[in-house]
């Protein structure tokens, strides 16, 4: 039985319509889909609050369309030359390149269910997710096996 209080629309129509809000001054709330920035955000329970990007920064996540319709929530990890690299926390391989004027939106605050909401920018967070990024590959391959397991029993 649906949620009568859920609505899913498809990734494309509704980044697209945040994206537009952001543009007009607003912030959007999204919930996040699938694993690619566990262990900060778990998909499909935590939401996060987006805000026109101003400037971008290593470490921000970040909100950006790839093409028409594929948007990626992912940590930028590096601004190379009018390039940002983007790679999501729980991705061991793989990264996504895009220009700056692809950045739709900056995370600035996860919600969780149940807790107080996480500021992007804190100081503490930033450092954990700097400390994360620079685990070594097998550390980080264990500790996301086993937080898959044990997150989603």
């Amino acid at each position: 039985m649906m949620d009568p209080k859920k609505v899913t629309v498809p990734n494309a129509v509704m980044l697209g319509m945040a994206v537009e809000l952001l543009k007009e001054g607003h912030t959007a709330v999204i919930m996040t889909k699938g694993n690619s920035m566990l262990p900060f955000i778990r998909g499909d329970r935590d939401s996060v609050e987006l805000t026109a990007p101003g400037a971008l920064a290593e470490g921000q996540i970040a909100l950006a369309q790839l093409s028409p319709g594929r948007y990626v929530l992912h940590r930028i990890i590096s601004l190379d030359g009018g390039k940002v690299r983007l790679k999501g926390d729980g991705n061991l391989v793989g990264e996504e390149m895009c220009r700056p004027e692809d950045v739709c939106a900056i995370a600035t605050k996860i919600f969780r269910p149940g807790k107080k909401p996480q500021d992007c920018t804190d100081a503490g967070f930033v450092r954990r997710s700097l400390r994360w990024r620079k685990l070594p590959y097998t550390v980080r391959r264990y500790t996301l096996g086993i937080y898959r397991r044990i997150k989603f029993l």
